[in-house]
């Protein structure tokens, strides 16, 4: 059903009832004919509306205003699914007839000042929730006492910073995600001692993300075999003849068994990795377009879907429910480990799109 505020009189025409008739559905306060009210359930289970909280939301006047604080979904299709998570979940809101609105604030991920300044953009817009990506550790704990003086609620997504105070945080453990990956590259036939973890167009000394998924990948390694070496190494893929230089150095130094690459974009050195030696094990993250290709080819192993769609889609949905409702929420919601291959990225995204949030 198209995205709308559908009010009561949009109800009662949808039923072909009164709008009073709706209206005493909502409240349960009878006199409706059991063939009218069944009319009314049929259009309500129809559109997904739950009475009891459409009936106390039906009384609300105000306009409520979430802000985000996001990397720039332009810059990297990463961060656009999770723009798109945020767009579904409002589009689900109106459906719904809830006076929500969100204005987005983007922040350049390699860049520590832009996250500040926009964070204090963010701020001083008074916004009555926040739905944050806390990237920068220091200037993320700066916002989060300012708003927490001003009783603003936020939720955490994709990093988790334990003294955040937030309403909760949705994502992965990241520090398990980087064992897990450390599992997946110990599964390599080659003969190479040497793994590698690769940060691509990053600036892993301020990215707390990055930290936690190289430290549970050395950890899973350095625990399960005292002779496997762990390299670290950051390249830019904004020259691409450069990447594939520096990639090639990279992989005949260290003849490595494996190469992690921390964010999704593995597909921007998969291939020259396979091409260098295609016994290789390649393990990315996400299932941006451009890695699901490679997964198909051959060039990518394994991926570790963190599902950034979701992870926004859930962060407006209990944003807008505490608002409303004054819900409260688990401390965290732990996403899934999900390792697709070339076995099974078919099946998965037929069945990614009917995984169910939280709703009104």
């Amino acid at each position: 059903m198209q995205s709308t505020n559908i009010r009561i009189k949009d109800i009662a025409k949808m039923a072909g009832v009164s709008e009073g008739t709706v209206d005493r559905v909502l409240h349960k306060r009878g006199n409706v004919s059991p063939a009218a009210a069944e009319k009314v359930n049929r259009v309500l289970a129809k559109i997904k509306y739950n009475p009891n909280l459409i009936a106390r939301s039906l009384g609300k006047r105000k306009q409520y205003r979430i802000t985000t604080l996001i990397p720039d979904p332009a810059t990297d299709p990463f961060w656009q699914q999770s723009h798109e998570g945020i767009v579904e979940a409002l589009e689900q809101l109106h459906q719904f007839g809830m006076s929500i609105s969100v204005e987005n604030f983007y922040f350049d991920i390699t860049n520590h000042d832009s996250f500040a300044e926009q964070a204090l953009k963010n701020l001083t817009s008074k916004p009555d929730a926040v739905l944050i990506a806390p990237l920068f550790y220091r200037a993320s704990i700066s916002l989060f006492k300012k708003l927490n003086i001003k009783h603003i609620p936020f939720v955490l997504f994709n990093t988790q910073i334990s003294e955040a105070h937030s309403l909760t945080f949705i994502g992965q453990d990241l520090f398990m995600s980087g064992r897990l990956a450390g599992q997946l590259a110990s599964m390599s036939k080659h003969a190479g001692k040497t793994m590698i973890v690769l940060h691509i167009d990053e600036n892993l000394h301020n990215a707390i993300h990055l930290k936690e998924k190289e430290s549970g990948f050395r950890d899973f390694l350095q625990k399960e075999s005292s002779t496997t070496a762990v390299v670290s190494s950051t390249l830019s893929s904004h020259n691409p003849n450069k990447l594939k230089e520096d990639m090639g150095t990279l992989i005949s130094k260290h003849n490595p068994a494996a190469v992690f690459i921390s964010t999704s974009k593995g597909y921007k050195v998969a291939g020259i990795i396979k091409k260098l030696n295609p016994k290789i094990k390649v393990i990315g993250y996400d299932l941006i377009s451009a890695n699901i290709e490679c997964l198909k080819k051959g060039t990518i192993d394994f991926i570790i879907n963190q599902n950034p769609t979701r992870q926004a889609r859930l962060g407006i949905q209990i944003l807008a429910n505490h608002l409303l409702f004054n819900r409260s929420f688990q401390t965290q919601y732990l996403f899934p480990l999900e390792v697709i291959t070339a076995e099974n990225v078919a099946s998965y995204l037929m069945h990614a799109a009917y995984a169910s949030d939280i709703t009104i």
